[in-house]
């Protein structure tokens, strides 16, 4: 009430103010009115300003941003997003997904777990050649109800069965025949370094300076050197 109070009076103030003034004189005093009110909500920032630069930095940032910084999303409303996403879009998400785990390297332990195994199990079916007679009698077997102590009973396995379990195997000791993984060393090789980035920096050096200096190191190995 009292800064409505106060503008009333200024404004009455104005109004005695410029009752007897010429138009030239009234423009003038409006200008210098805009002027004191420019300078004082000049004045209150500065102060502002300068009570916050004493505050924490973090305290600082929030006391500029105020009611105007962005509010932080519910966690609630993004587990929930899902629900607008279209069916096209879910199928995307979702191919996507299965993709990235299907190219996903298994490294260190995980090569033997569960997951891994199952995977080149399935990988090894797919390239295990069926003929149709098989796969009708597989067919028919799934369809039956399963019992689980009928299993190791079915004992008759056809030749060709067994030819196309050898020739799988086959396949599958030249694939890991031709299978070479990259050497971090070689066996035999002469180390001449402290850890890996030291390796790299000799054969950097070696590469470039070997046919300078190759003689003289294996005069000092030898201790031949004059």
């Amino acid at each position: 009430m009292a800064s409505e109070d106060e503008q009333r009076q200024e404004s009455d103030h104005h109004d005695d103010a410029t009752a007897d003034m010429t138009p030239a004189q009234r423009k003038l005093f409006e200008i210098r009115m805009k002027i004191n009110a420019g300078r004082k909500q000049t004045k209150s920032q500065v102060e502002e300003e300068h009570k916050r630069s004493l505050l924490p930095p973090a305290k600082a940032k929030k006391a500029l941003a105020g009611d105007d910084a962005p509010k932080k999303r519910d966690p609630a409303d993004k587990a929930k997003a899902y629900l607008n996403d279209t069916v096209v879009d879910a199928e995307g998400k979702s191919k996507k997904v299965q993709k990235k785990e299907k190219q996903k390297a298994a490294f260190g332990w995980d090569v033997f777990n569960q997951d891994s195994l199952y995977n080149a199990y399935k990988k090894r079916l797919a390239t295990l050649p069926t003929s149709s007679a098989a796969k009708s009698t597989t067919e028919s077997v799934a369809s039956e109800v399963y019992d689980p102590l009928d299993y190791g009973t079915q004992d008759q396995v056809s030749a060709e069965g067994v030819d196309r379990m050898v020739a799988e195997l086959e396949d599958r000791a030249v694939a890991r025949q031709k299978f070479s993984r990259r050497r971090q060393h070689r066996e035999g090789e002469d180390i001449d370094y402290i850890n890996e980035r030291n390796r790299v920096f000799n054969k950097k050096i070696s590469r470039a300076f070997d046919k300078y200096t190759v003689e003289i190191k294996q005069n000092l190995e030898r201790g031949t050197a004059i």
